[in-house]
């Protein structure tokens, strides 16, 4: 596999941009080495093609492994661009880990307390559910939405409501994939996550 074509495959992996070039970085070296030695050897089981490859492939492997267990995986910005390549905003991606929720029912609805689980990512004044699901038991969508009503953040907390007078009494899952933050002056900030929690109506 040539190295531009391993290039565009570390490329789709989503991470920090400057992770991203180590890697790409780190392989091309690796791989390098590989054709030299297969070179020197000169030996017939060695086969070049599938030496690179499996190179590049445990290079990749690694690197997320590591990844993923020194807890670098946090969340990053990521711009916005239109086809012609002009940037037109900015989000914040994989920001899983540094938003919790915890979730109360109170009668007909249900209050979501959304915190950071350290120190604020992104500055913002107020946030709100980008867009939402509950499913039942059998993965049933009961409700969903995409309209936005923003809390205030007080100390790193915002308290956001859900209103379930629609919604039978049972046990359910919330799916949260985005929050919608906001400053003044500046233009709102998508966060994307992967945020679940059951309860019970």
């Amino acid at each position: 596999m040539k190295y531009s074509n391993m290039k565009n495959v570390a490329e789709k992996i989503v991470m920090p941009e400057d992770m991203k070039r180590r890697i790409i970085a780190n392989c091309k070296l690796e791989i390098s080495q590989t054709r030299k030695d297969s070179i020197m050897k000169k030996n017939k089981m060695f086969k070049r093609p599938a030496a690179v490859f499996a190179t590049m492939a445990i290079c990749l492997s690694l690197s997320i492994s590591a990844m993923a267990a020194s807890g670098v995986l946090k969340g990053f910005f990521q711009d916005i661009k239109r086809p012609d390549g002009a940037i037109v905003g900015t989000t914040y991606e994989q920001a899983t880990d540094e938003i919790a929720i915890e979730l109360n029912v109170n009668d007909d609805v249900l209050v979501i307390e959304a915190y950071f689980t350290g120190d604020a990512p992104f500055e913002a004044e107020e946030l709100g559910i980008g867009d939402y699901q509950i499913v039942d038991g059998n993965g049933k969508v009961v409700k969903e939405d995409t309209s936005i009503s923003y809390a205030e953040i007080i100390d790193g907390h915002a308290t956001m409501k859900i209103y379930m007078n629609d919604v039978e009494d049972g046990s359910y899952k919330l799916k949260i994939n985005s929050f919608i933050a906001t400053k003044k002056a500046d233009q709102p900030l998508t966060a994307y996550g992967n945020w679940e929690h059951n309860f019970t109506k």
